[in-house]
């Protein structure tokens, strides 16, 4: 694997692969994202990364003059969607409480924002360590690329989940919108442009780290629809 490390002589070698030498990389680096994607979000119990988000999350909100509230959610399983049920299945089935916040709104009564593992941006994380630790690269490069993109990952969530609550909390207030309408422009309308260019960001913050997951994806899609390596 070291002639695909990247260098000044040679800084994308993985998209001078070719035949079996670059399907054998697709194979293996596919496998080695799935399995560190899958077991880093899975696995561990994010209860802690949950509470430290709630935590930063009421800060910034308290910072900027809302009056939020600071709790422990505990919920009934039995109430809960077959979907919801899977999931609290899938991830936390040794609970069901979750730390949360509360929020005053004029116009309607207090509102509950639960923050749970898929709160905490750790399904980006999980993928994009994968991507870095599937990606030929010298090991202090992958380190660096792993710490920085956590970091920024949980600073950008924090503030986003930050402004999605006073986002809706504004739009109730102030043009009367319902909670449900209120939440879909700020968590759908906003959080998908919002994750569009966290994700460009992201993958910068990884590249100008050399390592070049960019090449990783691109060996991917050129072995899968059978396209040859340029010369």
């Amino acid at each position: 694997m070291d002639h695909l490390i990247p260098d000044k002589d040679n800084p994308h070698p993985l998209l001078k692969l070719e035949g079996n030498e670059r399907k054998s990389f697709t194979i293996k680096s596919i496998i080695i994202t799935l399995v560190m994607t899958s077991t880093i979000y899975l696995l561990p119990n994010y209860y802690w990364l949950e509470m430290i988000t709630t935590d930063s999350s009421y800060f910034l909100l308290s910072l900027f003059g809302y009056e939020p509230r600071l709790f422990i959610y505990e919920d009934n399983f039995n109430q809960l969607s077959k979907l919801d049920q899977w999931m609290y299945l899938l991830y936390d089935s040794d609970r069901a409480s979750y730390p949360a916040i509360s929020l005053d709104s004029d116009n309607l009564r207090r509102r509950n924002y639960l923050i749970v593992r898929a709160c905490t941006g750790m399904q980006a994380g999980a993928l994009l360590l994968g991507l870095i630790w599937s990606t030929p690269a010298k090991s202090h490069d992958r380190i660096r690329a792993s710490y920085t993109v956590l970091i920024a990952l949980f600073i950008g969530n924090v503030m986003r989940i930050a402004a999605m609550i006073a986002i809706t909390t504004i739009l109730i207030e102030n043009f009367g919108l319902t909670y449900s309408d209120a939440w879909m422009y700020a968590h759908d309308w906003l959080g998908r442009p919002l994750g569009f260019f966290g994700t460009i960001g992201f993958t910068v913050l990884i590249e100008i780290r050399d390592v070049k997951i960019l090449d990783t994806i691109t060996v991917w899609i050129d072995t899968l629809m059978g396209t040859k390596p340029k010369k």
